[in-house]
């Protein structure tokens, strides 16, 4: 029997950096008991997906398939020790990136995952895929703000909440997911409910790959990977983003206010100028 497999792939802005930092910085007391892989370790199966979930192409599907071979081929199924792989870009790209509304393509995705990797281990593991919530208001913000740091956002918060509200109850896409899937287990967690809890958001997937309490007690703390952007520093990347045209100088003047935020100063009241 192969050994459990739990696929934590998703959602973006959930917490799921600070599970994928938790376990990386974990790894060496985790490792009798667990195999964890994270997004730096599946790098070319993350871009598969997000590949397929923007064109839905056979091909991208094939790619995504090929990838995912490769992951699980250098696991070994003998070995009974649980997997985890942890990475939000398993179910394509973050909402409102390229036009994007809600993961249309996650259950496609998920069911392509489960089909390869029974193959591959030549029988079906016991797979749960675990999914990473939160209350719709607080995603969609968590959502611009990523949008606003990392892309030419210049929408305001109100007309990017109108677009994206629509599919905003993560929950029901957990839900179309879970229909894909029929053969595995679908557990979902609001980042609400495990913020506090004594490993924050990685507490539910240690419950799911009954890590021993012995070895969590060697875990270090949680932590904020993205802390969440005030409204002043999300206007302030909001008029940089349509006011600067060069792209180097605009990424650029980003980092230099987010830097500046971190070290408890305010934007200037103009962040085109110096």
């Amino acid at each position: 029997m192969p050994p459990r497999l739990i696929v934590h792939a998703g959602f973006h802005k959930t917490g799921t950096s600070s599970v994928q930092q938790m376990l990386r910085r974990g790894k060496r007391p985790l490792r009798p008991v667990l195999r964890a892989l994270t997004k730096r370790d599946m790098p070319a199966m993350c871009e598969a997906a997000r590949a397929y979930a923007q064109t839905s192409s056979p091909v991208e599907m094939a790619l995504f398939a090929y990838e995912t071979a490769q992951v699980f081929e250098a696991l070994d199924p003998a070995d009974a020790r649980c997997v985890l792989l942890s990475s939000e870009d398993l179910s394509g790209h973050i909402p409102g990136r390229r036009k994007r509304l809600g993961y249309p393509a996650a259950p496609r995705l998920m069911a392509q995952l489960l089909e390869t990797v029974g193959a591959v281990w030549g029988a079906a593991p016991e797979v749960i895929f675990y999914f990473s919530t939160r209350a719709p208001e607080a995603w969609m913000r968590s959502c611009y703000a990523q949008h606003l740091r990392a892309t030419r956002m210049t929408d305001d918060l109100a007309t990017y909440m109108d677009w994206q509200r629509p599919q905003s109850d993560l929950s029901m896409q957990v839900a179309a997911i879970a229909a894909a899937v029929p053969s595995a287990r679908v557990k979902e967690h609001a980042l609400e409910d495990t913020r506090d809890l004594p490993h924050g958001p990685l507490t539910p997937l240690l419950d799911l790959a009954g890590v021993p309490q012995h070895i969590r007690d060697k875990l270090p703390p949680p932590a904020i990977v993205n802390a969440a952007l005030l409204e002043p520093m999300r206007e302030a990347l909001r008029l940089l983003n349509a006011s600067i045209a060069d792209s180097e100088e605009l990424s650029r003047r980003k980092q230099a206010l987010i830097a500046a935020a971190h070290h408890g100063k305010s934007p200037p009241n103009d962040p085109v100028t110096d």
